[in-house]
């Protein structure tokens, strides 16, 4: 093979007069971001066919993420929701962008440095001209360190002087540029983008003192364990997979559990793969990935779900980013099976459970997970309606249509943080007659009456997930004496008892779905909502447990204890 055919292997290598060069044509719709050039030439310094190559490909690699970082750039998306972590992730990559130019300053601009220092020299009539170092290993002069310290400690005082007024708008330029980079568009003058760039400014600022402390001879602060540091980021611009979950979780609202889980799965993979280029995620590393999660134990859907959580980052990256021309784990995938297997309660479970003091005597307990009224009222509609407990939670009283003629249950996600899985959650309920007769049309009045915005004030919810605190609650109560039930019946375990109730009297599944907000499944779905009312409180009348007796205990809400005051709180709070 000839030296010219073995050079053909890294595009655009080529050699000029002895010395290696690396050709890179600019894409057209690049080219107005280059001032109309159609390419991009840069000597590599070096006559040796092996240097040039290595030198050539890392060369070639940054240049093409360039393109594709230009490009999204270029095309920005209006972002229709702003994260709490997007102040955070552009205050990283500005800190990134500082420290890479003055790393650049202190190891290729020597020169540079002496430059000013010799326009200082002659300004002041002192010395002598000064001469940069030959060897790149010899850093800096002193005097060009001073020079250096100078323009660092000029740029430390105004990012003080900026931070300590909020001069937000200092900080606009670098944000905008970063959002840019990850393809997003910013309105800068909302309320929600203000909380952005007081991040980016706090980074800003820490940043500057940081440089400063370098230069006075003390190491820079550690990078974040899942960041990169910023040398390794100063001399690789690719993205990485963790630079694609950056932008994944900013691109839309985004549940808190769901980025927490997927940022989990993330940490599992950089455990065992390190924060490297998506683009070098092969399919060989899911099949080993795969084998790594099962053989570290745990729930196989918990495994499963943490595998998936990487496969849609790769399809994110490849759909929406256009990073990588393919899902490289498609169709991989882990089985999962089912644990602990969902039933209905059996009625011996139901006398246990409602036979406790809270259902017998209203002796509701007062913590916040448990929420009075609620450790009562909850559980009950649950096994008469066979709603889910994060929706039961989040109830308002103006959901609750009390006329005695038609009582019925709305179940909807239009209040402020309020939720539903998806839109057949949406749904009106018709109220059990025997909800009716132990008196939750009279405690939702008496809640309407004094004013209260959730049916129940004493019930601390979940962020995104209304019904996690009192699940808690729920779960320890069926665990604890005298029930001692193990991880089965649980609250969801309610939901198929209902299911089962009006299977049991004869109702098709599409009713049932209406009822309980199930999915409905193949041609159900077009006359899902088209149900009579009447149809649906006789499927809901037809929840009946033979065997079980409820006696009316409610009188009217229970009264909360005043808090006491914690040590050293004012009276007056």
């Amino acid at each position: 093979m000839s030296r010219k055919d073995s050079m053909a292997k890294l595009p655009g290598l080529h050699e000029r007069g002895g010395v290696f060069q690396l050709r890179v044509v600019i894409p057209l719709d690049l080219r107005p971001a280059y001032s109309g050039r159609t390419k991009l030439v840069q000597s590599l310094k070096t006559k040796d066919r092996r240097e040039a190559s290595a030198e050539g490909a890392r060369l070639r690699a940054d240049l093409l993420q360039e393109f594709k970082d230009k490009r999204r750039a270029m095309n920005p998306v209006p972002a229709a929701f702003l994260s709490p972590d997007l102040g955070r992730i552009l205050g990283e990559r500005i800190r990134s962008s500082i420290l890479k130019g003055n790393l650049e300053l202190r190891t290729h601009c020597a020169a540079v440095l002496s430059d000013i220092a010799d326009q200082l020299r002659s300004k002041l009539l002192i010395g002598t001209p000064t001469t940069p170092k030959a060897s790149p290993l010899d850093g800096l002069t002193d005097e060009q360190l001073a020079v250096l310290k100078g323009l660092d400690a000029q740029k430390d005082g105004e990012a003080a002087i900026q931070f300590a007024a909020l001069r937000l708008s200092a900080v606009v330029p670098m944000a905008d540029t970063e959002a840019r980079n990850l393809g997003l568009l910013i309105d800068w003058t909302t309320p929600e983008a203000r909380r952005v760039l007081l991040d980016c400014l706090q980074m800003y600022r820490e940043t500057w003192a940081d440089i400063t402390r370098l230069d006075s001879g003390l190491p820079l602060p550690a990078p974040a364990p899942q960041r990169a540091s910023y040398v390794t980021q100063s001399h690789s611009r690719a993205t990485t997979l963790r630079d694609v979950f950056d932008r994944w979780k900013v691109s839309k609202p985004r549940k808190q559990p769901s980025t927490r889980a997927c940022e989990l799965a993330l940490d599992l993979f950089e455990k065992q793969y390190g924060d490297m280029p998506v683009d070098q995620i092969t399919r060989s590393q899911g099949d080993a990935f795969r084998a790594w999660l099962q053989q570290q134990g745990g729930a196989s859907k918990t495994i499963s779900d943490r595998f998936t959580w990487i496969k849609t980052l790769l399809l994110y990256a490849h759909r929406d980013l256009e990073l990588i021309h393919r899902q490289p784990w498609a169709r991989l995938s882990i089985t999962n099976r089912t644990e602990a297997s969902r039933r209905p309660w059996s009625i011996d479970e139901l006398r246990a459970f409602f036979g406790l003091p809270i259902y017998t005597a209203y002796a509701v307990p007062f913590t916040t997970n448990a929420g009075a009224d609620a450790a009562y009222w909850i559980p009950l509609l649950g096994l008469f309606t066979g709603a889910t407990v994060s929706e039961l939670a989040q109830l308002r009283p103006k959901d609750i249509t009390t006329n005695p003629e038609s009582p019925t249950l709305r179940i909807t996600d239009e209040g402020e943080d309020m939720t539903t899985k998806n839109a057949y959650r949406i749904r009106e309920v018709p109220i059990h007659s025997e909800l009716v007769r132990l008196g939750f049309l009279e405690y939702a009045e008496a809640m309407k009456a004094q004013g209260k915005l959730s049916l129940w004030p004493a019930l601390k919810l979940r962020k995104d997930k209304p019904g996690g605190y009192f699940s808690e609650w729920f779960g320890q109560t069926r665990r604890a004496p005298p029930v001692n039930f193990g991880d089965v019946p649980d609250f969801h375990c309610l939901r198929h008892t209902v299911r089962s109730a009006m299977a049991e009297a004869g109702f098709e599944d599409s009713v049932k779905d209406r009822i309980t907000g199930h999915t409905v499944r193949g041609s159900a779905g077009t006359t899902v909502y088209e149900h009579p009312v009447a149809i649906l409180r006789k499927a809901v009348e037809s929840i009946q447990y033979p065997g079980l007796s409820l006696p009316r205990v409610y009188q009217e809400p229970a009264k909360i204890p005043p808090t006491k005051p914690k040590k050293g709180r004012a009276a007056w709070r």
